[in-house]
């Protein structure tokens, strides 16, 4: 059995999505300078590095952590290669086998960017007809391997609110890296706490 880790490293490599806060880890007691045990302080985003978007992200009566179900980032799944310069058009997803109840990841070459601690303002993302097409799919979850599915400066976060609007959730900052395309099992389960509307991922690829 192949596990492929496909979560990026919480730590201040990880780049900041515009101006947003560095994820913060301070080690409060420490057996190195006397306590009796170690113990971590951690501090960051609802959405940051490798993470889940919930419909309450965008949506204010969408689900949350605590209500969005799991199989949505849990079971087979499909990593899917799309090699575009441009963002993400409804043309790049036709003709790839894209089915209701799926769960689609995207490698658009972008993982290398999840950890040299620079935000890519021009990151490859979709554009709202790529989103509607994989609404009329009626697919269950879309994950990409940088930041964001909206392109950076969007104002109004079009695609965000078509997917999420529908209930598709979505995964941002996988690290697809080395990751051939099929099917595997994945598991990429959010922190349970209420009105969460994301939450970083540990997330994870098992082969068939």
């Amino acid at each position: 059995m192949k596990i492929y880790d496909i979560t990026a490293e919480i730590s201040q490599n990880l780049p900041p999505y515009g101006n947003g806060f560095r994820p913060q880890i301070t080690h409060p007691a420490q057996m190195s300078k006397g306590d009796s045990y170690n113990i971590s302080k951690l501090s960051f985003s609802s959405h940051t590095g490798t993470h889940a978007d919930m419909p309450l992200h965008f949506i204010a009566d969408g689900t949350d952590c605590t209500t969005t179900p799991l199989d949505h980032f849990y079971g087979p799944a499909k990593v899917m290669h799309v090699p575009v310069k441009n963002h993400i058009r409804k043309a790049d997803l036709v003709g790839l086998d894209i089915q209701a109840g799926d769960i689609i990841l995207l490698n658009t070459g972008q993982s290398k960017y999840m950890g040299d601690g620079t935000f890519k303002e021009d990151f490859i993302a979709l554009i709202p007809e790529a989103a509607e097409y994989l609404v009329e799919k009626k697919i269950k979850t879309l994950g990409i391997d940088y930041l964001s599915i909206d392109p950076y400066g969007s104002d109004d976060f079009a695609v965000h609110k078509i997917l999420l609007g529908n209930n598709i959730a979505v995964l941002e900052g996988l690290v697809l890296d080395g990751v051939p395309e099929g099917e595997y099992i994945l598991s990429a389960l959010p922190l349970k706490y209420p009105n969460g509307d994301g939450s970083p991922v540990r997330a994870i690829l098992v082969e068939m």
